[in-house]
């Protein structure tokens, strides 16, 4: 089953085009890495998805239902439907900083879901458990490591049941201790087939994680493939470039 289908997305800021013409989808279990040079699109591409960002034109499809056909949005009850669909991972963590780490997880599924606070607070713990950060429930953000922050992030996003999870560079501002603890997670949940669309710059992660690999570059993806297709045997010369430089 396709969970996402994007087709010509085209964005500009003013003059300066951000994306032009990308297109790809998501297959049910897939985790799809998306890699390449910085200032290729690549996040600016993800806020698109969940509306963060509105796309110039082009189609979003989730789960056969679109967010927007033709350059043209759905009505927005109907998008924030769609888009709830979708957990995001920002690279800063956006935690709430005076609320401690076990209400930064229940906050949104009491107040937008109406999920009884008992109820949220048991599925919390739980998911503090399988994170690695059971004993940290009670403690606020500012006591945690960016590792530990990020791992929150992403037990608060798997708060509201999402079917796929979009990452934003979420290790990029981790020293690499701290980045093996949230990819370590991050594998976990690939293993267990969560559907994820990961921008990243860990090669080593897309390598072993990725059941799909995406190339952006110049405002558009340019391959797509296994991680043989594009690490071992890539056909275009950009790609080659990019891994060179990144393995250098």
């Amino acid at each position: 089953m396709k969970m996402l289908e994007v087709k010509g997305l085209k964005k500009s800021f003013g003059d300066l085009q951000v994306l032009d013409g990308v297109s790809f989808s998501v297959e049910k279990g897939e985790t799809v890495a998306v890699i390449g040079p910085s200032g290729s699109g690549k996040s600016t591409m993800l806020r698109c998805l969940i509306d963060l960002e509105k796309a110039d034109a082009g189609d979003i499809m989730v789960e056969n239902e679109f967010l927007m056909q033709d350059g043209v949005y759905v009505q927005d009850k109907k998008a924030q439907q769609i888009c709830a669909k979708m957990g995001m991972v920002f690279q800063s963590f956006n935690l709430f900083p005076h609320m401690s780490v076990l209400d930064n997880l229940v906050c949104a599924p009491v107040s937008v879901k109406k999920e009884p606070r008992e109820q949220a607070i048991q599925r919390a713990k739980k998911l503090l458990q399988e994170v690695g950060l059971s004993d940290k429930a009670d403690v606020y953000p500012s006591a945690l490591s960016g590792g530990q922050k990020q791992r929150v992030a992403i037990a608060r996003a798997l708060m509201m049941n999402p079917d796929m999870l979009l990452f934003d560079e979420p290790t990029s501002s981790l020293d690499p201790q701290l980045t093996s603890e949230v990819l370590s997670v991050m594998k976990k949940l690939a293993e267990e087939k969560m559907t994820m669309v990961v921008v990243t710059h860990e090669m080593g992660f897309a390598k072993e994680a990725a059941s799909k690999i995406l190339f952006m570059c110049d405002k558009e993806i340019i391959a797509e493939g296994t991680k043989e297709d594009i690490f071992d045997h890539p056909k275009d010369r950009r790609i080659k470039e990019f891994i060179d430089s990144i393995l250098s």
